[in-house]
């Protein structure tokens, strides 16, 4: 069985320093080896072995929902996530566990940020999903570490923020507004969401991003014994390598970039 000690040792061996900032998209399909009689019990293992790699940093995971698109109420302690996986959802609830105001895109965190981000990602506003002030940002300027832990790399949610960075021309500026219950107050706030035009053949494919990523020597995997599958790259890492595929093909991010593409790197095949 693998146990919280060796999750820890796993991801320090793929660069993770224990001050830092890291960002955890998670997958639970190859968990059952993973300590514990219960699923919540793995989870904790899990959790601890995350916790362990970072204690002097700072721990987060995706917290997303999707429902203020549709007019619902953002309710900060209430509204679930959505799309993430069990182990982010699970995290979010946990004592100690903080949720940012993106009313699209919240992170649950475990640990203090530096300034100015403590103030930024905390406070009810408006919001530029993937602009400036953003979660994504916060990555970049802290040099977080990305971990995909169980779960293929296409999961990177920060390609959307260098596509905004870019400027891509499938995508486009989507405002929406809504309320925000947070902290004893409610709020009027709008969201930016730099959406997919569904009116292109948009369709995002990151298999390639994730193969070139260790090509190049941007990212570094491995997959423990009957266990999850483990990749961790960085937000500049992840910027230098779209801005070099789009700078080729237009299309790198796009499936219609890649014909005929199908498979993944089999480290990464969840």
């Amino acid at each position: 069985m693998i146990g919280a000690s060796e999750i820890t040792r796993e991801v320090a061996a793929l660069g993770v320093a224990p001050d830092d900032v890291l960002f955890v998209h998670a997958g639970l399909q190859r968990a059952l080896s993973v300590e514990g009689r219960t699923r919540e019990q793995k989870l904790d293992t899990i959790v601890q072995g995350l916790s362990d790699a970072v204690p002097d940093g700072v721990l987060a995971m995706p917290a997303f929902s999707y429902s203020f698109c549709d007019g619902a109420d953002f309710v900060l302690d209430e509204t679930p996530s959505s799309g993430v996986g069990v182990l982010p959802e699970y995290f979010r609830t946990l004592p100690g566990v903080r949720r940012t105001t993106d009313p699209l895109f919240s992170a649950a965190i475990r640990g203090t940020l530096r300034a100015p981000w403590e103030q930024a990602l905390f406070e009810i506003r408006d919001v530029d999903c993937f602009g400036a002030g953003s979660v994504f940002d916060m990555l970049r300027d802290l040099d977080a570490k990305l971990l995909f832990f169980g779960v293929a790399s296409t999961a990177c949610t920060f390609v959307h923020y260098v596509e905004q960075q870019m400027e891509v021309p499938y995508r486009y500026h989507k405002q929406f507004p809504g309320t925000i219950r947070a902290h004893g107050r409610e709020a009027h706030v709008t969201a930016n969401f730099y959406v997919r035009d569904l009116d292109q053949d948009v369709e995002t494919f990151l298999a390639p991003l994730g193969d070139d990523m260790l090509v190049n020597e941007r990212a570094r995997a491995s997959a423990m014994t009957n266990g999850p599958s483990l990749y961790v790259t960085d937000p500049r890492a992840v910027t230098a390598q779209v801005e070099e595929g789009l700078a080729g093909n237009p299309d790198y991010l796009l499936r219609r970039g890649h014909p005929g593409v199908t498979h993944l790197y089999p480290l990464l095949a969840p």
